[in-house]
């Protein structure tokens, strides 16, 4: 009930905020006339480069403490959280809240790769805008959301510190195909449930998303990045997390503030479907292990 309310809230609060666009619109040749065109000093990129089901929405509980102080804006780019910044945006960029809006339409209604682009959006031009606002700008960004080509290009202008955040692939994938039986992506235990897992799917999988990695890393290395790479594995032991926390906040007082338990945990510690794997791909005396599918970090 309340989450409806809030969905209700929300477009109430949209829907109210359309005609303010259209003044924005009428007004921008002035503003444009008004406004410095350079970045602030004051305002850091920092990308979460991840994927789906590895711990991301852990983390992100974090970063939306009052206490930690920056602008998380989570998955701006696949139309999956709400900042008041998109109001920000614009007031450079025409009508960017109702296109917002109807991209995070079109993407509950059916998932579509590279949306924020099909709808026309410019990922450099949304960027450029939030550059010009002090602060610190958190975004998780995954594969198949905007274009890789993109996504260079902004790691190259922008300059973000980068945290790599990587996964198991087989835990991932049961975590994901669990997901996408259930309907449940955050908050409830799935242990009951168990998928079946096709190798020929786990291959492309692990393979679609090691190529991700791998390019993005070979840009931000020859950027001389400030980055930090992670497995979701140890993500939350002892000193870990806090190590991430002052990676992204860049101030051990702001860190220091924090309740640096994750508020979302994970839903299935029983590892059943995945053992069921090994057990159907394993032959002739050969036995496969949960750690043949290690999401291992490149090294320099």
């Amino acid at each position: 009930m309340n989450r409806r309310r809030a969905k209700l809230i929300r477009l109430v609060k949209t829907i109210k905020f359309f005609p303010v666009e259209l003044v924005y619109f009428l007004i921008l040749p002035i503003r444009k006339l008004l406004s410095n065109s350079k970045t602030d000093p004051q305002s850091r990129f920092v990308f979460i480069i991840s994927f789906p089901r590895s711990g991301t929405t852990a983390l992100g509980s974090l970063l939306q403490q009052p206490a930690a102080k920056v602008k998380y804006h989570g998955e701006f780019f696949a139309f999956n959280h709400w900042h008041r910044s998109l109001r920000e945006i614009s007031k450079f960029y025409p009508f960017f809240f109702l296109r917002y809006f109807i991209g995070f339409i079109l993407q509950k209604r059916k998932w579509r790769y590279y949306q924020f682009e099909h709808l026309k959006l410019n990922p450099d031009k949304a960027l450029s805008i939030l550059a010009k606002l002090p602060g610190t700008h958190v975004f998780k960004i995954f594969p198949f959301v905007i274009y890789d080509e993109s996504l260079e290009a902004a790691i190259r202008k922008f300059k973000p510190d980068i945290l790599f955040l990587r996964r198991n692939h087989l835990d991932r994938l049961v975590s994901h195909n669990k997901a996408m039986a259930t309907g449940v992506w955050h908050g409830v235990s799935t242990e009951s449930v168990e998928v079946d897992i096709d190798e020929k799917q786990l291959n492309k999988f692990m393979k679609d998303y090691q190529d991700f990695y791998q390019k993005i890393y070979q840009t931000a290395l020859l950027i001389s990045a400030n980055t930090l790479d992670v497995e979701y594995e140890t993500l939350f032991e002892p000193g870990n997390i806090e190590k991430v926390m002052n990676f992204i906040l860049a101030d051990p007082k702001k860190v220091a503030n924090l309740n640096v338990k994750p508020r979302t945990l994970k839903q299935d510690i029983t590892g059943a479907s995945q053992q069921a794997f090994l057990q159907k791909i394993s032959s002739g005396g050969v036995q496969k292990v949960i750690s043949d599918y290690d999401f291992h970090r490149i090294k320099n």
